[in-house]
């Protein structure tokens, strides 16, 4: 089993991020313990969330990914996240005397470090190890990944060279390549520990169960890191032989079915005039071909070009959506006010009551029936009150601020109703294109088909009798040759698969010998939440072999066996031991709503889980509504170190959160709960 140390953190500062409009200095000292950041909906826990990350492992979803084969590498690209997802939630409305940026400040194996990162682009700042500082070359994520991979899949040597020198000269290598070496695990792998293990975010998706092709975090995780990491290198390395050699194989026997077809074609012709007719088919034909493939680089231009103008009436339709909703919002705002303002003068249900007299024909106070009459009379003047019949006196409203946002919402619209013309008349042509495209494409496949049998023709044309036998002899030589390649591949491809089976029956082995320990471990956390025996088992199950929950005596093969709450804190359990498995500092788990989902009833198990998993010092970042919720304030009352994070402080808050008192006094009852806790 491999020993890795996972970022241990300390502190973290944020500077003029504009959606925490009153923490534009913002500041805060990690604890062992619960570290809950509570607000209310839109308040930005998330986004708080998303900068902890970025200020750990970068703006990234996944890492890079290594496909070797067997003459070369294949290097797909890390995963970002929107280039723009910071800056889109800044307020621009605010001043500010710097760009916004975040310094985190966390310990490797006991070696400090502190790393400061814009959030206006992408970018790293400055890094410190060690209290050292690191020099290199500032250089944005998009650029610092694309050089990464053009280095990676650059074939000339003095060309590779020349790329690795400007790549290891810049500060986010250096600061990558100096965290692995206290780390003991590569920077990719500290990026998969964050995304896929260390974080639950709001959509709660699972890593017990899910075992997609593209996101097995089981089988990464446990080939990786519950064994001996060269012994799965070897592993993988020997798969790609084997895959690679029986494709060498199948290459072969294709060829050799070729030859026979051509073999079983051939018939002696000696007709003079014949080559010559064959050869002319075949300059025809290639000049043919020739006018096709410039007609079809010639359309696959047109269609980028389209492509490219259809991209750009996209942002900007995407761009007046934004701003119309903007508008909208900006319009219901105004109304709300002009309403405020009317409820100054008019009981808050008058126009209930207005309704009530012109619908029912019933008094709105005692529920009488009423005199047509008497109805008419009331509602004929709707500038009287329909009690005291006097004059209704209304603060004035301000229409033209509402006036001008209706103006600019309409040419708004007419604006993306045109774009979304020029979109139809693209995605036409584009059509237009395509079909034009597959017609030359199909006639491009067709000549190469009629070359290939006319060149088969003029060889056999070219043979007289006497000569045939010799010259087909080459042929039965081939594939003899052939034959004896083909089968050489097909034992090579033998022995890599015996020996990659050799090697993933001694990883099973290690993974079983720590099997009933992890189970143990699984057992402690969702036994507290579920109440009933719980363990896990590592099993073959349709293919599968992984772990399995076993849930009061039951494997549940799939999540929908849980339910909603039941699998993702029966998924917190596996994730909590891990974290306790690989234990070796205090690392951090985050957490976005763990309570979402919750019924009163399994409130308290829920943070009972949390207390359990905090035996170890363990930094658990939680987000949270603010709200009634049991759980709050059980995990307040019981958890041994809690410390809060209030966005209603540093936050934006709505016009409704700003007039609800509550939620003010639900967090001083949970901020008291804390107190408690630490008095006694």
């Amino acid at each position: 089993m491999n020993d890795i140390y996972l970022p241990e953190l300390e502190f973290i500062a944020i500077k003029n991020f504009t959606l925490f409009p009153n923490g534009l200095d913002f500041e805060y000292k990690f604890i062992n313990g619960v570290n809950l950041i509570v607000g209310g909906n839109g308040m930005g826990k998330t986004s708080l969330v998303n900068v902890i990350k970025y200020s750990i492992i970068g703006h990234y979803k996944e890492g890079f990914d290594f496909t070797r084969t067997y003459l070369g590498n294949k290097i797909e690209k890390r995963i970002p996240h929107p280039w723009n997802y910071f800056k889109k939630r800044m307020d621009e409305s605010i001043e500010i005397d710097s760009s916004p940026k975040v310094k985190i400040k966390y310990l490797v194996n006991g070696t400090p470090f502190e790393v400061v990162r814009a959030m206006d682009e992408i970018k790293i700042l400055s890094v410190s190890v060690d209290n050292m500082q690191l020099n290199g070359t500032l250089i944005d994520q998009y650029e610092y990944d694309r050089l990464f991979y053009e280095y990676s899949r650059e074939s000339d040597i003095s060309n590779k060279n020349r790329l690795f020198d400007t790549l290891k000269s810049t500060l986010p290598f250096i600061f990558e390549k100096t965290f692995e070496k206290f780390s003991n695990m590569q920077f990719d792998d500290l990026i998969f520990f964050v995304n896929k293990i260390l974080f639950l975010g709001e959509d709660h998706r699972t890593i017990l169960w899910n075992n997609d092709q593209f996101n097995d975090v089981q089988t990464e995780l446990f080939n990786k890191y519950f064994n001996d990491r060269v012994l799965n290198t070897e592993r993988q390395e020997a798969n790609r032989q084997a895959k690679y050699f029986d494709t060498q194989a199948r290459h072969k026997s294709e060829d050799i079915r070729v030859i026979k077809k051509v073999l079983e074609n051939v018939e002696v012709n000696k007709s003079t005039g014949q080559p010559k007719t064959i050869r002319e088919k075949i300059e025809a034909l290639r000049i043919s071909k020739e006018n096709i493939s410039e007609r079809l680089t010639s359309l696959q231009d047109l269609r980028k070009e389209s492509d490219k103008e259809l991209k750009i009436l996209s942002n900007k339709i995407n761009e007046l959506s934004l701003e119309i909703a903007q508008l909208e919002a900006n319009q219901k705002m105004a109304e709300k006010e002009a309403l405020q303002r009317r409820w100054i003068s008019l009981h808050k249900n008058y126009d209930l009551y207005v309704k009530s007299l012109s619908a029912n024909q019933i008094c709105p106070l005692c529920s009488n029936e009423l005199d047509e009459g008497f109805i008419k009379k009331k509602i004929s003047n709707d500038k009287n009150c329909i009690l005291c019949d006097q004059l209704i006196t209304v603060p004035e409203e301000v229409n033209t601020l509402s006036d001008s946002h209706r103006e600019k919402i309409t040419a708004s619209y007419t604006r993306i109703r045109e774009f979304q013309n020029e979109v139809y008349v693209l995605e036409s042509k584009l059509h237009d294109l395509d079909k034009e495209f597959q017609k030359y494409n199909q006639e491009l496949r067709e000549i190469n088909s009629e070359l290939r049998n006319l060149e088969f023709d003029l060889v056999k044309s070219q043979n007289d009798t006497n000569a045939s036998g010799d010259n087909l002899q080459a042929f039965y030589d081939e594939i003899a040759k052939l034959e004896i390649e083909k089968d050489e591949f097909q034992e090579k491809s033998r022995n890599y698969k015996e020996r990659s089976q050799e090697i993933y029956d001694k990883i099973e082995k290690e993974i079983l010998f720590n099997a009933l320990s992890f189970s143990s471990l699984f057992s402690g956390y969702a036994e507290k939440f579920l109440g009933v025996k719980c363990s896990l088992t590592y099993d073959d199950i349709n293919g599968q072999k992984r772990f399995y929950p076993v849930i009061d005596g039951k494997i549940r093969e799939q999540e929908e066996e849980l339910s909603e709450s039941q699998r993702f804190f029966v998924d917190h359990s596996f994730r909590m031991s891990i974290l306790s498995f690989f234990y070796k500092n205090p690392s951090f788990y985050m957490v976005e709503t763990p309570d979402s989902s919750l019924d009163i009833s399994y409130e308290r198990n829920a943070a009972d889980v949390f207390i359990e998993f905090l035996k170890n010092p363990y930094c658990l970042i939680l987000t949270t509504n603010i709200n009634n919720s049991e759980f709050l304030n059980y995990l307040a009352k019981h958890a041994k170190n809690v410390s809060i994070i209030n966005l209603l402080d540093i936050g934006k808050k709505s016009s409704i959160q700003n007039i609800n008192s509550n939620l003010n006094s639900i967090l001083k009852k949970v901020q008291n709960n804390i107190n408690e806790r630490k008095d006694s």
